[in-house]
């Protein structure tokens, strides 16, 4: 059993928890976050979702996961990129890029500074089918064939992401 902390409309804690596949309370967020490890040459490390998994199963997308009870959002990027790709996350190569909020879960959008090969990636098999290095306009290709999770924020991030 997966257990969240209940942040409230301000992104405060509130000290109650929620278990993860149930439905949250109205006025009950989570804190979710989405990870975009980037190499020299602007790539972007994708992953391809499992066909066996039940949201957007079989897309294209980028690491990311929930935070669990107790987890800040940095912890929780270093864990989802080392469970699902064996990327490590560290103060000296990864910054806070972007914060959303949807309508149950504040999301915080982490760049990793990496050149990790693809051969070195290590795939979690019960998440993640494949993975590769792509360029931002083959993910907006992606996008538009809906083959990849579309992100409302992936264009301001690119600007963001060439800025630094």
């Amino acid at each position: 059993m997966e257990l969240w902390d209940i942040y409230d409309d301000c992104f405060v804690k509130t000290g109650r928890f929620h278990e993860r596949g149930k439905p949250l309370a109205q006025g009950d967020n989570h804190l979710v976050v989405h990870i975009f490890p980037v190499n020299k040459k602007g790539e972007i490390l994708i992953q391809k979702r499992k066909d066996t998994l039940s949201w957007k199963p079989g897309l294209w997308a980028v690491t990311g996961g929930s935070a669990v009870v107790g987890e800040d959002a940095f912890t929780a990027c270093q864990r989802e990129l080392m469970e699902e790709m064996g990327v490590e996350a560290t103060k000296e190569n990864s910054y806070l890029a972007l914060m959303t909020k949807r309508h149950d879960h504040f999301t915080t959008i982490w760049v990793v500074k990496t050149e990790i090969s693809i051969e070195d990636v290590k795939l979690q098999p019960e998440e993640v089918a494949d993975a590769m290095w792509a360029t931002p306009q083959k993910i907006k290709a992606m996008m538009e064939e809906g083959t990849f999770i579309d992100f409302s924020y992936f264009d301001f991030l690119l600007q963001y992401i060439d800025q630094n």
